[in-house]
């Protein structure tokens, strides 16, 4: 691979330590500010922390706790509006929450609840802050260095898979340069996670498949991906689609340019510990259940074979770009001017980002994946990497669909997939981006600067 050397060697050093810097600082800020709950489901993830502080997990049927009842209403509030009972409301309780009483916490593993909650001990250790006070800043906080944890692999990662200059600063900042991605790094959510094990998923599937490393650092990231969320491991699908390929066309009398040579009983192990979490964890959350899920999810009830299947068409047709705007990281209204000049300057950078790194997938993948034929034998050789490049691209279209029907059918309720779920690809569309375009600069120096200033003009705004 070329490398892009500045002519200031000290300039990506102190881009990339000063970027960092500036992120952790600016979300551990917000996450401690005492925003309101966000709308992304915040308020059922505390109440998940709520119940594991407690020493239980909640059910299908549990009740919203008074926890978060009390924040709902006298505490940080939440995005969707106030409480329908006051404070000091002797009927304050559950049914005073416009999501209404039930939590939905329980379909998340207890795994990231858990991990924050060993946090929260350590916190609680050593801080003099009253216990009721933290309560909502601590799993924030706790948010925000899993988030910033998945920008500092992307920049190992990256450094370790052979970019330098401009394309390593493309490949830290790029798969989380935008207000909805960092988002995450401010609030109560298991995506919080999301980056960094796409991170680890894509960087030991790329070594791997580049002939650098072997297969079990691959499994090891994708079991630890599926046990926290389960749109986690799904970069791991980009590789089981490109490891199909590969057996198949193996079959047919290709061979694989390189030294991959994936086997089929790997292939399986990835699917097992994809699926296999879904379906044990769907049999626990059966067996605990005390109401349906047709109560529970009445306002997203099945209307019919016909609306499945024109969802999952629906969802097929729309590009899940993991890149996209939000409000809810916005400058406070009595901010400075640059403040707001600085959060206006990046409101297009998803768009940017989606046409660049999309544009140059397709671009690869048009291509095609045929190398050179091998010289001994003159058999078809397949390119590993313009494989993968159409795998993760298959894989980006077809999860969505796919998740729409496996609710549907498993769960019963039917609701259209949001494009957060693909946040963990976004290493991975990176890395390949820069992959597949080792000798243009100018392409790597143009993703650097969409990615610092995205990064930058979202973090000095709320800061």
């Amino acid at each position: 691979m070329r490398k892009d050397t500045p002519s200031r060697p000290w300039l990506v050093p102190v881009v990339l330590a000063g970027t960092l810097l500036v992120l952790l600082t600016a979300l551990w800020r917000e996450a401690g500010s005492d925003r309101p709950m966000s709308a992304v489901d915040e308020h059922m993830h505390l109440d998940t922390h709520a119940h594991v502080h407690r020493g239980d997990f909640p059910h299908r049927g549990s009740l919203m706790t008074m926890e978060v009842v009390r924040e709902w209403a006298c505490g940080v509030g939440h995005e969707a509006g106030a409480a329908m009972a006051p404070c000091d409301h002797p009927d304050l309780g559950p049914n005073s929450l416009p999501s209404g009483i039930h939590s939905s916490g329980y379909i998340h593993y207890p795994t990231y609840f858990v991990a924050a909650e060993g946090y929260r001990t350590a916190v609680d250790a050593v801080s003099s802050t009253d216990d009721a006070d933290s309560f909502v800043d601590t799993y924030r906080h706790f948010a925000t260095l899993l988030s910033v944890l998945g920008v500092a692999a992307c920049l190992l990662a990256g450094r370790r898979l052979g970019f330098r200059g401009a394309a390593l600063v493309a490949a830290t900042f790029v798969p989380s340069a935008t207000a909805g991605i960092l988002l995450y790094g401010t609030i109560a959510n298991p995506q919080s996670t999301a980056v960094l094990t796409g991170a680890l998923i894509a960087w030991a599937g790329l070594r791997w498949a580049l002939g650098r490393g072997g297969f079990w650092p691959l499994a090891a990231a994708t079991a630890l991906g599926a046990s926290l969320a389960v749109v986690d491991s799904l970069p791991a699908g980009a590789f089981m689609v490109a490891m199909a390929a590969v057996l198949v066309l193996r079959r047919l009398g290709w061979q694989v340019a390189g030294t991959w040579q994936p086997r089929w009983w790997q292939l399986a192990v990835l699917g097992v510990l994809v699926v296999g979490p879904v379906i044990g964890y769907g049999a626990f959350i059966s067996s605990r259940a005390t109401i349906s899920n047709d109560e529970l999810y009445a306002f997203a009830s099945l209307d019919g074979l016909s609306n499945i299947i024109a969802g999952g068409v629906w969802e097929l047709s729309i590009l899940h770009t993991p890149w996209y705007e939000t409000t809810s990281l916005s400058a406070a209204e009595d901010a400075p001017l640059v403040q707001h000049v600085l959060r206006a300057a990046v409101q297009g950078v998803p768009l940017w980002l989606t046409l660049a790194v999309f544009a140059c997938l397709v671009v690869a993948a048009a291509r095609g994946v045929t190398a050179p034929r091998a010289p001994r034998t003159g058999a078809r050789t397949i390119a590993v990497v313009p494989l993968l490049v159409i795998s993760a691209l298959v894989a980006l279209l077809l999860f969505p669909p796919a998740m729409r029907i496996s609710n549907a059918l498993n769960v019963g309720f039917d609701y259209p997939i949001v494009s957060r779920y693909a946040m963990p690809f976004t290493p991975l569309l990176v890395w390949l981006v820069l992959l597949t375009s080792p000798t243009r600069p100018v392409l790597a120096r143009g993703l650097a600067l969409l990615g610092v200033g995205g990064v930058l003009g979202v973090a000095l705004a709320v800061w």
